[in-house]
């Protein structure tokens, strides 16, 4: 029988947040021993709601200082449904999505206040929102004695974070913003703004700040230190460490020229003339409904909207400065430090959305995530040069579909495994120490995920986020709480800034959570051919 731990025993607190005004949170008690554990202060805006007139601009500040009830979770922003959290009152979506979900130990901050990190995750914008995952017992003293304010950011995404065309950029032109598309990165980036700024409010320590993410979130972290350290470098930095959850930046994302189609063909689905001008076909964009946009996109054949290359959220030539070592630099300048790493199976569930059937929807599928350029290599490389052949693991689906899993190596590599060791490579070229960079697998599959996936997924893209959450509530037996207990110690240290002895000797290896439960650091055998995808990806013309 799994630890399953009875509902919290909650009880109201105010917070006054300068002249932002009074919240109302909760303060979350364990029922069997009325033990406090954490405040949880839920939907704190940190702007104005991105819609009407303020769809597709960059995120704008709230001056609202009144009252505000925070002891019940919000909105997420409107999206495909890629994602299920369950039938609950506060899963709806909404446009009013620019909020943060705020959780802190329950006592008196030490002198300095506590440690932040601030978490972004996946495609579908989660502010920690499902109760399965609450970080309630990460933060916990008597649970995975975490002990920082942890801060979750809703943010745009999608068509509504990402869509981006000529006639946005013209807009954006005219009213003197300039930035167009990456809406969905300039929110975390106004976020991290307002946490810095903030977050003394809540007992934290802005100088110990952690940016942390989960699969796209974990890409945002990369563009969020990408614009920081390669346009701002001269700005003082306002985080010290880094953890990225199965995701990097693997190519130099598409430019508005690329992505330009995707906007004529939303436009066509919205039977909207490509005729019209540029303030015409934006002004009956925005008077459709977000759902009615959402029920749009994934009968597109350029479903999926990415961050691209303007020059402003990102350097136009970001990957060439990649190269040139300007990142790592910056990196190694500020003494930086990061968690970085993946988990056993990326693939499977990948694969599970828009699977190819043959060679054309493959290049279709795949051309969803990367430049025309970047979509010719890797298709050839795997279709035809076999290229993850020295370094490929039994897929735990025998039987799939050859589409479907080279579909699935393309994008799990792509995304994940190759971009991680390029970025672990740079760092380690410009003369970072490895005692400030810790890579790791997971390949270790709790019982309670039994309940979630099926086998065939084996260890899934983000199926050890109840791990790093320490998320009890699904029902560990004891064992497997020991086994979660131990491996976050690492994350417990390193986010409070101490010293963090990860157990790797050199940069080809990583700290390994093996399937009984075990640990170990091993010798990475993808190393190599993730390391040719990564040159080819990165380099693609």
């Amino acid at each position: 029988m799994g630890n399953v731990l009875s509902a919290y025993k909650t009880e109201n607190c105010l917070l006054s947040i300068g002249p932002l005004g009074e919240i109302s949170g909760l303060v979350l008690s364990r029922a069997e021993t009325k033990e406090p554990l954490a405040k949880r202060f839920l939907n704190v805006p940190y702007a104005l709601p991105p819609a009407g007139k303020f769809r597709w601009r960059k995120p704008q500040n709230t001056s609202d200082s009144s009252p505000r009830d925070c002891t019940k979770f919000g909105s997420i922003c409107p999206q495909p449904n890629y994602t299920k959290l369950g039938n609950h009152a506060f899963s709806k979506y909404d446009e009013d999505c620019l909020v943060l979900n705020i959780w802190t130990p329950p006592g008196v901050p030490p002198e300095k206040g506590w440690p932040v990190m601030v978490c972004g995750w996946l495609q579908v914008g989660d502010p920690s929102v499902d109760p399965a995952m609450d970080p309630t017992e990460l933060i916990a003293a008597s649970g995975g004695g975490l002990q920082c304010v942890f801060i979750a950011a809703g943010y745009r995404l999608s068509v509504f974070g990402f869509l981006a065309s000529h006639e946005l950029a013209e807009e954006a032109t005219i009213t003197g913003e300039k930035a167009f598309g990456n809406y969905g990165l300039w929110d975390q980036r106004f976020a991290l703004e307002w946490v810095h700024q903030n977050c003394r409010y809540f007992g934290g320590n802005p100088e110990e700040l952690t940016l942390s993410g989960r699969s796209a979130g974990a890409y945002s972290t990369h563009a969020l230190a990408s614009h920081d350290l390669l346009l701002h470098s001269e700005a003082p930095a306002l985080y010290r460490r880094l953890v990225m959850y199965s995701n990097a930046i693997p190519a130099d994302p598409k430019t508005v020229d690329e992505v330009q189609p995707q906007f004529d063909e939303l436009a066509r689905a919205c039977q909207i003339p490509l005729s019209l001008t540029g303030p015409e076909k934006l002004a009956i964009l925005r008077s459709w409904s977000a759902l009615e946009l959402v029920d749009k996109i994934m009968k597109m054949d350029n479903h999926t909207f990415r961050p691209i290359r303007e020059g402003y959220f990102f350097p136009m030539n970001l990957f060439a400065r990649y190269s040139r070592g300007d990142f790592a630099a910056e990196f190694k300048k500020r003494q930086l430090s990061l968690i970085i790493g993946e988990v056993h199976d990326e693939e499977t569930l990948y694969r599970q959305t828009n699977p190819p059937t043959d060679l054309s929807s493959l290049y279709k599928e795949v051309g969803n995530y990367y430049s025309p350029a970047v979509t010719k290599v890797v298709v050839d490389a795997y279709v035809n040069r076999n290229i993850n052949a020295s370094g490929a693991h039994p897929d735990p689906e025998p039987e799939i579909d050859y589409w479907k899993k080279v579909y699935g190596d393309i994008v799990s590599d792509g995304q994940v495994r190759a971009p991680s060791r390029l970025l672990v490579r740079q760092l380690r070229d410009a003369g970072v120490p490895l005692s400030s960079v810790h890579r790791y697998m997971i390949n270790w599959r709790p019982s309670f995920v039994n309940k979630q996936a099926p086998k065939e997924f084996g260890v899934g893209h983000a199926f050890d986020k109840p791990i790093w959450n320490y998320s009890v509530m699904h029902g560990p037996t004891p064992d497997e709480e020991r086994t979660m207990k131990i491996w976050i110690k690492d994350l417990v240290d390193f986010v409070h800034g101490r010293i963090v002895d990860y157990g790797t000797l050199d940069w080809d290896q990583h700290k390994v959570l093996n399937p009984d439960g075990s640990i170990s650091i091993e010798k990475d055998e993808k190393w190599e051919y993730l390391m040719q995808v990564a040159d080819e990806m990165s380099t693609a013309k």
